[in-house]
């Protein structure tokens, strides 16, 4: 019997996510009833632990490695020379869900180790509901817009119909939610004159674009409380805050209260003049988690956080580029992630002086963010953002859709 040469058309083929996985799954008539089992053995993801007792990174070492993932500790730890390690653990869903109940009852703290890495295991930011309009970021990803408190208040506006026309253009255009980012912003410290004007001018605005267009999610980038306080109560939908909450809890308790959505963002440099280099994509989400649980403990619910990871704010190309190469990182805090990259001098930079403009560098920016797990993106370019959201949202959903 001979055999027939054929050619395989052997080839590397990316699935990164489980559509991808079932979709490739279907296209070989694989068996539906073990679509969700497969996935989970597809599925490959780093999980990284900080400050492990020594003497339970090596069990947990041993417990990865014996079922057929990879685990890495420090050489000291290994020696059992230091007291804590950190531990990076490689290995397929279903092999590191087998390990947290293979470490569910030993000794050295791996029981809690075993509840947080299940904990860490699913990715899915859901729906959020804000007052009457529910969005899905599993389907869409949206858009904000940006006024800003000082070109809102310039002298040559009389009255605010130039500012509804420009929120008109923005809805016109496809924004779901437009922010009303206060200039000074990190400054907590105002007179109290400043303030009463900053007030005097907001809250009428704020009534009248609720007036005109209901269905626009607004929001307000304060960290003033008094700020925060007259806008919500004019029909703001959600806080941006830029100070991380421990310092400003006040405004922690007023958002609780209310029970409206706010967004923490990570900023690195607020009691810093210049942030500090990132070594890792870790340093971040440490901080965030830590804002996070702040917030979760002091009455905020999950459902109504969304984090902002801080890119640009005096952080060096490197640290920003680092960022939004690893937002993806973000999704397994299961909650909304909002980029903000609007004109960041950090992507004009990176054309080398090619081109004066850098709405380019903006867009495509903006696309890989999404593509690496961003749910909001806040723009200055409205209708560009729309354009590209639209072709980024119609890809990512063709699975869905066929």
């Amino acid at each position: 019997m001979t055999f027939e040469e054929t050619n395989h058309n052997t080839h590397v083929i990316h699935l990164n996510n489980e559509y991808e996985i079932k979709k490739e799954l279907s296209n070989i008539k694989a068996d539906k009833r073990a679509y969700d089992i497969l996935a989970q053995k597809m599925i490959f993801i780093h999980i990284k632990l900080e400050n492990v007792d020594t003497r339970a990174a090596n069990i947990l070492k041993q417990q990865v490695r014996a079922i057929g993932g990879e685990a890495v500790i420090s050489k000291e730890a290994y020696a059992f020379t230091e007291r804590k390690t950190d531990v990076l653990i490689s290995a397929s869903k279903e092999t590191i869900k087998l390990l947290t109940k293979k470490i569910a009852n030993l000794d050295y703290g791996l029981n809690k180790i075993s509840k947080e890495i299940e904990n860490t295991l699913f990715s899915n930011s859901g729906i959020m509901k804000i007052k009457d309009t529910v969005l899905d970021f599993r389907r869409k990803t949206y858009i904000m817009g940006i006024l800003k408190f000082y070109k809102l208040f310039n002298p040559i506006h009389k009255n605010n119909e130039q500012i509804l026309s420009k929120v008109e253009s923005m809805v016109k255009a496809g924004v779901d939610m437009i922010d009303i980012c206060e200039d000074n912003k990190l400054g907590l410290i105002d007179s109290k004159e400043d303030n009463l004007n900053k007030i005097t001018q907001l809250i009428p605005l704020i009534r009248d674009i609720k007036n005109e267009f209901p269905n626009i999610i607004l929001s307000i980038d304060t960290s003033k409380l008094d700020i925060a306080k007259e806008s919500i109560e004019a029909g703001i939908d959600m806080v941006i805050e830029a100070i991380p909450l421990k310092y400003n809890e006040q405004m922690l308790h007023l958002v609780a209260k209310n029970r409206c959505p706010i967004v923490l963002m990570h900023r690195n440099s607020f009691l810093k003049k210049t942030p500090k280099p990132l070594k890792s994509i870790s340093d971040v989400i440490r901080e965030i988690q830590s804002n996070m649980s702040f917030a979760l403990g002091q009455g905020i619910q999950k459902e109504k956080i969304i984090i902002e990871p801080g890119i640009g704010f005096g952080r060096s190309n490197q640290d920003n580029y680092l960022i939004l190469r690893q937002l993806s990182s973000f999704k397994y805090l299961n909650v909304p992630i909002l980029v903000e990259l609007p004109k960041r001098s950090f992507l004009g930079e990176a054309l080398r002086g090619r081109m004066e403009k850098t709405l380019i560098s903006s867009i495509a920016a903006n696309t890989m963010a999404i593509i690496n797990g961003a749910n909001i993106i806040k723009v200055d370019d409205v209708e560009q953002a729309v354009t590209m959201v639209n072709i980024v949202d119609a890809i990512r959903n063709i699975d869905e859709e066929n």
